[in-house]
């Protein structure tokens, strides 16, 4: 068992899910929902003593799975009294991962964690960009990421995101979707960023065209949720400072001038100065830091955890990129 969170107009709720073997593949399930607030159904007796209510455990057993307290320990543990996290930490955690291992047994040689999971999980851990290697990395390191669904693993991610500071999240973009890549076109009349952009782009939507990745989850037309806030780490920085991708792009092109064209990108006009609520005039005379705090505008307004629509805030992320064109510049 795991939990879930998502998003609903604005409001987190959760979810306990469980990952299953389906015809060879890991697939997930819900089994109980716990609202927008998970603490209403632990109950304290006093001093470090707690239960989890009737409603939960009965609601768990219906859905025809065995009650674990270890489990609902972790699946409870950030909504616990610190007192009790405190206590709880004391003990060994390796018995609570006993009831796992049949299944990862069974599972292992059947959902062997994506490359791009590996790569999250790599810098997660060790904290920093240098995957070269990555392939020769014992898989005992990743075993945390086996007999775990798509969603479960996606879940785990989003906790782990959590922890990372504003100035890691753009190394951390950058090393998952392998921007070291990136090849700039010397001879190309589009500025280094619409460059750079587009190809973050193109990366991000090959991911989230790849069937295989998502698997056991439903095909979705936009952009996935699982994927957002990636764009969101990549865009979301402060124009006037300068930004580690920034700095990291800079000393790449001082040492690379090799030619590798770009993806081409075609662009309505139309579609993008009303999307950005500006004639196609307008938009040309924006400088790059009032055109980037306009995206970021939009980006929130249409962001898919406020209730936005996905594939809005997909094509508002798309034309941003293509908008930066030679010759503008930043405010002094």
């Amino acid at each position: 068992m795991y939990l879930a969170r998502w998003r609903k107009q604005g409001r987190t709720h959760y979810t306990i899910r469980q990952s299953f073997i389906d015809r060879g593949c890991m697939k997930s399930r819900d089994l109980f929902d716990l609202g927008t607030d998970p603490r209403r159904h632990i109950v304290y007796v006093g001093g470090n003593g707690y239960y989890f209510d009737d409603d939960l455990q009965e609601g768990l057993e219906r859905a025809g799975v065995q009650v674990d307290q270890d489990a609902l320990d972790r699946i409870f543990f950030e909504f616990l009294d610190p007192k009790i996290q405190r206590v709880i930490d004391g003990f060994d955690r390796g018995r609570r991962r006993a009831g796992r291992k049949a299944i990862e047994a069974a599972a292992e040689a059947l959902c062997a964690p994506h490359i791009f999971d590996k790569r999250r999980y790599h810098y997660l851990r060790f904290g920093h960009s240098d995957q070269r290697r990555i392939d020769q990395v014992s898989e005992r390191i990743f075993s945390p990421l086996y007999a775990k669904s798509r969603d479960e693993r996606e879940q785990y991610f989003l906790t782990e995101e959590r922890r990372l500071r504003p100035h890691e999240r753009p190394f951390y973009v950058s090393t998952i979707f392998e921007l070291k890549r990136f090849m700039p076109d010397n001879d190309s009349e589009k500025p280094l960023w619409e460059q750079m952009d587009a190809y973050f782009v193109s990366r991000l939507c090959h991911l989230n065209d790849d069937r295989g990745f998502w698997a056991d989850l439903p095909v979705e037309r936009a952009l996935r949720d699982y994927l957002v806030k990636y764009a969101i780490m990549y865009f979301d920085f402060d124009p006037p400072r300068r930004s580690p991708m920034q700095a990291y792009v800079e000393d790449f092109i001082k040492r690379h001038r090799i030619y590798h064209p770009p993806r081409t990108v075609q662009i309505k006009l139309e579609e993008a100065g009303r999307l950005f609520g500006l004639s196609w005039k307008e938009l040309e005379k924006l400088d790059k830091i009032s055109l980037s705090r306009l995206y970021r505008r939009l980006a929130l307004k249409h962001h898919p955890d406020k209730g936005g629509d996905p594939d809005l805030f997909r094509r508002v992320t798309q034309y941003y990129t293509m908008l930066s064109k030679k010759g503008r510049r930043g405010k002094r």
